[in-house]
């Protein structure tokens, strides 16, 4: 697959992350000491080398959903990176070479509770139901990267979106 310069620059990036913490891991031990002070500045250190992981996966995700869809679909274009992480709207909203909409919504969610989603998780998938209920399109799909996701998904809330495909994109 050809990766648009938006997607590479992306994957640069999240890789420039890692070496950057590789080199710090490297060269900094981790305090010998249960001194919050010293942990504290430890992690701000990490944190602000990482920057915001959870963009990342979501990036991630969505090449992983770009790689399913392109097997399916013969689409016109998708840039994984063209919409930033977080940004309102649907996750995908792409067109078939033939014009058909497909739309998604994605979610690297790991359930809080054992057989269900903690209440915050449940408010914001609910809110992604919402959008691909709201939304007309040949194609719907809610692709997630955790199988208890899936199988909690399907098991209590698949009635909620109904013509929607759930799609286990990675089995974490």
């Amino acid at each position: 697959m050809t990766h648009s310069n938006n997607e590479q620059a992306y994957f640069a990036r999240i890789r420039g992350h890692i070496t950057e913490l590789r080199r710090f891991l490297n060269e900094n031990d981790s305090p010998e000491t249960d001194d919050p002070v010293a942990w504290f500045d430890y992690i701000a250190s990490v944190r602000v080398i990482q920057g915001n992981t959870s963009n990342d996966q979501s990036f991630l995700a969505t090449m992983l959903a770009k790689n399913y869809l392109l097997g399916r679909f013969e689409l016109a274009s998708f840039d994984a990176a063209e919409k930033a992480q977080g940004a309102p709207g649907l996750d995908i909203d792409v067109q078939t070479t033939e014009g058909h909409r497909v739309i998604g919504e994605i979610k690297t969610t790991v359930p809080y509770g054992k057989n269900d989603l903690g209440a915050n998780q449940r408010k914001t998938f609910r809110k992604d139901f919402a959008k691909l209920n709201d939304n007309m399109a040949a194609h719907k799909f809610f692709f997630v990267t955790n199988r208890r996701t899936f199988d909690i998904v399907n098991d209590r809330y698949v009635e909620e979106i109904p013509g929607v495909e759930i799609i286990l994109l990675f089995d974490q």
